[in-house]
């Protein structure tokens, strides 16, 4: 979200994870693994978010991608969503089978309710 780490280097980073969870989730009825790995505490503002649908929105991260992050940051002990509608809108970007599927329309307009890259 910051810039900080490349989007394919993100990307990669979580691949064998995403791998798995996205197996798990394939599978009627099983449960499906989130890693969260925890080394510095987060709060995720409007701003935040709206970049991450941009990036899912320009192809540069994945539905699959998007949805597993949004999962870790939705069950990170460090990560505060302090505005009730950012976290709502951030579960409309977790796990297709439970939402819908998010579209490029959708994460466009969460990102223009922000103003970050």
């Amino acid at each position: 979200m910051s810039g900080q780490l490349p989007v394919s280097q993100f990307s990669a980073e979580i691949a064998d994870e995403l791998l798995v969870h996205s197996v798990a989730l394939a599978k009627r009825g099983a449960s499906a693994p989130v890693l969260v790995t925890e080394d510095t505490d987060l709060v995720l503002d409007r701003s935040g978010l709206a970049a991450l649908c941009r990036l899912f929105a320009s192809g540069r991260l994945s539905a699959v991608e998007l949805a597993y992050t949004a999962d870790a940051l939705q069950l990170a002990d460090r990560v505060a969503i302090p505005d009730p509608s950012v976290a709502d809108d951030l579960a409309d970007c977790t796990d297709p089978a439970i939402n819908g599927p998010l579209s490029v329309t959708r994460a466009l307009e969460i990102a223009g309710n922000g103003s970050a890259a």
